[in-house]
Parts: structure tokens; sequence; C-alpha cells
């Protein structure tokens, strides 16, 4: 693999101001050789794969993308949406169910996404002040407490903002996507029979919403982008992230 195959989805990556010998292989690296952080995983007793550090971020935006360009693919071509017919059908009850999984898949993983992000962005020693159990008693809350604990709601509003000393994304048009996001994302992780029964239109399932949604990773993205614009928080992936 060339040094040089820096695909937009790594982690942040620096140069060497000097030349720097290894400890452990006696190789010189010559000063302006690329640094990259690496995940080693122990594949066999004798076999190890190193690849290089992933932003989990652009990974769950790109793989919601894909997904959502998959399930885009296959309603065009299906032409429900372009037919002047008053009742229409995907080709195949297959191509209806391969609709679904993909938009669920997108759905989540925009929605996985905006927690990494926020989850990565409070600073290691930020401690959150709150009265989440008690309005008497204030709570100090550190980042492991946060991450565990607190909703990605309050995480948004409030935690982030006042981390990075900026105004709430909440009322803003941002906020709206994320709420329209989170609702469907929670219908589809935490699934009710009622929402998944046979009906027809005058029900609103969740089979039903999931034809009128909005691209989630655009949704998910907005958001990041209300933060980024407004901190110094320029991650790598995110200016070379393309729609």
């Amino acid at each position: 693999m060339e040094e040089q195959d820096n695909d937009w989805r790594m982690q942040d990556f620096s140069y060497l101001n000097e030349d720097w010998t290894s400890p452990w292989t006696g190789q010189t690296a010559k000063k302006g050789s690329q640094v990259t952080r690496l995940s080693v995983t122990q594949l066999t007793k004798n076999k190890l794969l190193s690849i290089a550090l992933p932003n989990a971020t652009a990974l769950l935006l790109n793989s919601s993308k894909r997904s959502w360009d998959v399930a885009k693919t296959i309603r065009v071509n299906s032409k429900i949406d372009s037919s002047l017919k008053k009742e229409v059908y995907f080709q195949s009850r297959s191509e209806s169910f391969d609709y679904l999984e993909r938009i669920m898949e997108s759905i989540v993983m925009a929605f996985t996404a905006l927690e990494v992000f926020v989850n990565e962005n409070i600073p290691e020693d930020y401690e959150y002040h709150t009265n989440r159990k008690s309005e008497i008693i204030l709570e100090v809350m550190d980042k492991k407490a946060i991450e565990r604990w607190l909703s990605l709601d309050e995480k948004l509003s409030s935690v982030l903002p006042d981390a990075k000393s900026i105004e709430s994304p909440k009322g803003k048009k941002c906020w709206q996507g994320y709420v329209e996001l989170k609702r469907v994302r929670d219908r589809i992780i935490h699934m009710k029979k009622d929402d998944i029964r046979s009906s027809g239109p005058e029900i609103p399932t969740l089979w039903h919403k999931l034809f009128k949604v909005n691209a989630p990773y655009i949704e998910a993205k907005d958001v990041i982008d209300y933060f980024i614009k407004k901190t110094k928080i320029q991650p790598r992936w995110h200016s070379e992230y393309k729609k």
C-alpha cells in the first residue's frame, strides 16, 4: 500500500519534524514522512492485520449515503413515483423489501454518526453540571458519564454547545431535521407490533413512514455542519466530504 493512499474517511495524520528510528524495528523514517495511526487486529495466532485508523463518523455517514443511494435507485427503477396510475407497485416483492432494508440502514447509520460525532468532540476534561436526578441536587458528570447516561438530545442541545461555548442548535432549521431523524430511528430500534402490522393508508405505520423520509445522511450532516461552522472542530474527513 502506498503511503499517500489517504482515503477521506481516515482519521487525521501528521508528518515527522525530524528523522525517527523505531526502537522495535530499527528502521529510520525520514523527516517529512507521514505518520498514520493504525488499528491492528490479531486475526490468528500468527497473523496481524493493520489498517489506517478510520474516522467512525465518516464511515457511518458514508454508509448511510450508500444505503440511501441504493434505495433511491430501486425506487426510480420501479417507477412508483413517475407512474400516472393511482395504485402502484414495486416490480417484485423482493425489491420492495430491499428498499425498506436500505432505508432502515440509512436511518440507523445516520443517527449513529451523530452519536459518534458528539462523543468524539466532548473534551476529555469537560464536566457537565446538571439536575438530571434531582431539582435540588446538582450533579457533576465527567465525559465517560456523559457518554453513557445522557441522551443524544441533551448532548446536542446542551452538552456540546456548553463545552464549545456556542449557541444551542435547538430551534434551528437543522434541529427539526434531527428530530424527524430521531423519531423514525426510534421507531426502527424499538419496533412495536402495532407499528409494523398490516394496514390501509389511514393507519400511519412504520412501513408508511419509510417511504416518506428525507435523506437521513443529509439531516445528520446538517447538524454536524452547525457545530463545525461555529467552532474550531475541523475534522479532516469533513473538508473532503462530498454529498
